[in-house]
């Protein structure tokens, strides 16, 4: 409350009516009794933190010379320059004592508007004490505190609501500004995830094209043929699961900008990578299946082809059915997210061991793939494989 000067005002007020019986200073207090046997408010207990009722503090712990500023009738209630401590009524010591002690309740000047006036009325004169929700205060028996009392919660109360209006304005500034912030840096991290998985700019990612594998097959599918003509078959089905693995990767990169916040965008991005993996892990071991099958080395064909039939990659269902999916969904990836993992996750462990691969096989794939003019270098690919590989095992070790 420092920011709008409460304490400066209920010092000012306290000066202007110090002369009046029923404002005390803190030596004043101290000397105050009550009661037949005497009685000290110090030996009080206070509960009521922040609104939220915490019995059984000393009165010692709570006070604070330095911040008291004066006390009103009695000590029935105590001001400070962030709160203020009234007295419980008798009736509900009970409730809110301790040991039989008077007990003050705290309430924190921010929260003043949770602090009610309640009027009891006697003898025709309408009596006021505090109220909190359940927990009612003494009465202020006095009809000269009357004024003073209400007085001093009207202060409060008038410089309580500019405060929190002050800091209503400033929460929602500070909340602008921090949305503008956030969205700013959701913004620069889209564009980097954007301009590293898509060099070129031209809005496709960069991935290697499926034409190299069709190329490949058409060069050598008489020879296929040859040797059993329903490999052919199975090769294209290759290349459809390949193309519709590549459109959903191009799916998923589309929806990077739309991403909410970077909590999804992390997630977009990471199941984005595995997806580029899992498509390099099925080109590489596509084209080698090709070279492999045309160059007689069937160990190698077979190993390859094994794993593909096992993965139900002669089907590509999975695949059409996740396009599917992403045409159709409204909300990006959200529900699709665990299913495309898995799938993910079980092409990867199934088909990231390249231990058939041999320096004789990938210059033979060189050597093919140079004489369809393709781009593609397979040291590259192998490489780009298998540090990805390692990224993900060191991740899932983390």
């Amino acid at each position: 409350m420092d920011g709008i000067n409460l304490s400066k005002v209920l010092q000012e007020f306290y000066e202007k009516n110090k002369h009046e019986k029923f404002i005390t200073n803190w030596e004043e207090s101290l000397k105050s009794t009550e009661g037949f046997f005497g009685y000290n408010f110090l030996n009080s207990s206070v509960g009521g933190d922040d609104i939220s009722l915490i019995t059984g503090k000393d009165f010692t712990r709570v006070h604070n010379e330095k911040d008291f500023i004066f006390s009103l009738s009695g000590n029935q209630v105590f001001y400070y320059k962030n709160f203020l401590l009234y007295r419980g009524n008798p009736s509900l010591f009970k409730v809110i004592s301790r040991e039989g002690k008077y007990s003050y309740l705290k309430v924190n000047y921010s929260n003043i508007g949770n602090l009610r006036i309640r009027y009891e009325k006697k003898l025709g004169i309408k009596y006021p004490f505090y109220k909190l929700n359940d927990y009612e205060g003494n009465q202020m028996s006095d009809l000269e505190s009357h004024k003073l009392f209400e007085e001093i919660h009207s202060i409060i109360k008038t410089k309580a609501n500019k405060y929190l209006k002050i800091l209503e304005q400033k929460r929602l500034k500070d909340l602008k500004e921090f949305e503008q912030k956030r969205l700013k840096n959701l913004q620069d991290s889209q564009t980097n995830v954007l301009n590293e998985l898509d060099k070129d700019g031209d809005g496709q990612v960069d991935v290697v094209g499926v034409d190299d594998f069709n190329s490949l097959l058409k060069k050598h599918q008489k020879n296929i043929i040859e040797i059993d003509r329903n490999y052919v078959q199975q090769f294209v089905k290759i290349s459809s699961y390949l193309k519709t693995k590549k459109d959903n990767i191009q799916s998923i990169f589309n929806s990077i900008k739309d991403t909410p916040n970077q909590e999804v965008l992390n997630e977009y991005v990471e199941i984005l990578k595995d997806e580029i993996h899992c498509y390099n892990l099925i080109l590489l071991n596509s084209l080698n299946m090709i070279v492999s099958l045309v160059e007689d080395d069937m160990i190698t064909f077979y190993e390859i082809h094994e794993k593909f039939d096992d993965l139900n990659m002669f089907s590509s269902k999975h695949e059409k059915d996740i396009s599917q999916k992403l045409e159709n969904i409204g909300d990006g990836l959200k529900n699709l997210i665990y299913e495309i993992r898995i799938v993910g996750e079980k092409i990867s462990s199934s088909i990231q061991d390249l231990s058939y691969v041999t320096e004789k096989l990938n210059n033979q794939l060189t050597n093919q793939l140079s004489e369809i003019h393709s781009t593609l270098k397979v040291g590259n690919l192998i490489n780009i494989i298998n540090t990805y590989q390692n990224y993900k095992n060191n991740r899932r070790l983390n």
